[in-house]
Order: structure tokens, then C-alpha cells, then sequence
């Protein structure tokens, strides 16, 4: 949905290739505004000093605020390098802001934040597998898909279709897979543009039916339950008007594979696997 809040997602994919296949990925454009690129004008950039922050507030913005990407609130365990900043004159009010450019942790995302919205110092961090939110309740991965597969099987119920059933093929030997894989290639492809999924599938003997694949990356909620909502609420509103629900309700979908992880920097990643009846 956004630089952080990530969404992608294949459709029908079949034995002998893929036949129908969306790439749905918000990656750093989750809303543009030029309106807001016009708004502003640019009175100096320059590099500055690394110094680590973390932020509960704002925006994560392109160079010129044009396009709006993650809301900090969401991912509240990134600790954010700095590497640029700016001054940017309100052409309306024709007061200055300074906005700061900065890189996660990880290296994988970057943007421009107010700098009022950052706060010194690296964020708080959190554990593999069980990781206290806010002292409230720890991140156990097992809760939050089963509460996530407990909201999409009543959505499909309300539907008149049938609930999803746990593949345990296809819950270890691809989406257990792909869950390792996501964190560091947050894609539907390989360097050599193959679709993963699909070879996976394939290994596991279940090549001849129709598959479908969803990802998201997402922030650790306050509670288990909250995750699992956040985490269905992307692929219900994403960029993509909601077509990576649409694919966790298609009649044709029988059976599925769940993973969720968060990694120590507090970004809860999901992929969940589709499969029709076998052909």
C-alpha cells in the first residue's frame, strides 16, 4: 500500500505457466498529489550526517511531496538513518519546513519526513516469533494467522462460499518457504523473472491446479489481533482497489498455506497461497 505497507499479489497461476498474473505492489507509491508537489518549492537540499530516528507520527514522502507513501504510526520499531535534508517553502502561508530524508534500517525503504515528526534515537526493538508491543502483548505468529484466517473465512461464508482449508503441503513446502524468502525480496519473482510460487508448487507435486499468491508487509500491531486486522485491511483497501481480497474469496480456491513473521526491526511480513482442487 505504501513504501512500507506493501502489497502483491498473482492470479491464477496454472501448470505450463502463468495465464493470467498481476504484480500489484504499492512500492513507494501510495498516493500522489499534485496538488502538494505544486504547494511547495525547494529553498536548499543538502547531505547531511547520519544520526539514527524513529517516528510514531507523519509521513514518509517523496523528494518533492508529491507522492505520500507510510504512515510512521505503522511501522512504530523502523529506526530511520538520516541522509539528506531540505527546506521546502508553503507557497500559500510562504512559511518554511525542513524535512529530512532517510533510509530504514535495512536499507530497503527511503523518503522524506518532517523533521518535527522524528524522534531521536533508534527505535525499540523486537524479537523473531515473540516480541512485546508496547508492553501490552507479544507478537505470536501462529495467533495472528489463525485470527486472520478466522476474518477471511467468515468474509467468504458471508459470500455463500466455502471456508478455506489448511494444505499442509502447501503450508510447508511453499508458503513456509516463501515466508524466508519475502524478507529480503519482498517479489512474486526470482532475479531471473520466474515466477517462485510456481516452481514451488511444482516440487510439491501440486503443478496441475490453479494457484494464486498475496504478500504484504506490514507494522506489529498492538495486540495479535490487531495485526491480523491491519494485515487483512491492506489487502482489502491496497492501491490495487481491493483485488488482493478478491483473490482470498475466489470460488475456485480450496486450500491455502499461511505464514507471518516479524523481523527485529518491528515489520510484520505475511504471505498466504491459494490452491484450487487439483485439475
Amino acid at each position: 500500500m505504501n513504501q512500507f505497507h506493501k502489497l502483491m499479489t498473482i492470479i491464477a497461476v496454472f501448470s505450463g505457466g502463468v495465464i493470467g498474473l498481476s504484480s500489484l505492489a504499492s512500492a513507494q507509491a501510495s498516493t500522489y498529489s499534485a496538488k502538494r508537489n505544486r504547494s511547495v518549492q525547494v529553498v536548499w537540499r543538502k547531505s547531511m550526517k547520519r544520526h539514527a530516528y524513529h517516528g510514531t507520527a507523519g509521513y514518509l514522502y517523496s523528494q518533492h511531496l508529491g507522492k505520500r507513501y507510510q504512515a510512521l504510526k505503522k511501522v512504530p520499531h523502523t529506526t530511520w538513518y538520516t541522509t539528506k535534508h531540505e527546506k521546502l517553502l508553503v507557497k500559500k502561508t510562504r512559511k518554511t519546513r525542513i524535512y529530512y530524508q532517510v533510509k530504514s534500517a535495512n536499507g530497503k525503504h527511503t523518503g522524506w519526513v518532517l523533521r518535527r515528526d522524528l524522534k531521536k534515537g533508534p527505535a525499540k526493538r523486537t524479537s523473531q516469533g515473540s516480541s512485546q508491543v508496547d508492553g501490552k502483548q507479544s507478537f505470536n505468529a501462529a495467533t495472528v494467522n489463525q485470527d486472520f484466517i478466522a476474518q477471511l473465512n467468515r468474509a467468504r461464508t458471508a459470500k455463500g462460499l466455502t471456508a478455506l482449508q489448511v494444505n499442509q503441503q502447501i503450508q510447508t513446502q511453499v508458503s513456509n518457504v516463501r515466508i524466508t524468502q519475502i524478507t529480503t525480496n519482498f517479489s512474486h519473482f526470482d532475479g531471473a523473472g520466474h515466477v517462485i510460487q510456481q516452481g514451488l508448487f511444482k516440487t510439491a507435486g501440486l503443478e496441475h491446479a490453479s494457484h494464486g499468491e498475496v504478500l504484504d508487509m506490514n507494522g506489529v500491531g498492538n495486540t495479535n489481533a490487531a495485526t491480523a486486522k491491519s494485515i487483512a485491511y491492506d489487502y482489502q483497501h491496497g492501491n490495487d482497489q481491493g483485488a488482493h481480497w478478491q483473490l482470498l474469496l475466489e470460488s475456485q480456491f480450496v486450500y491455502y498455506g499461511i505464514a507471518t513473521k516479524v523481523t527485529t526491526n518491528g515489520t510484520v511480513y505475511n504471505v498466504m497461497n491459494v490452491m484450487s482442487q487439483p485439475f
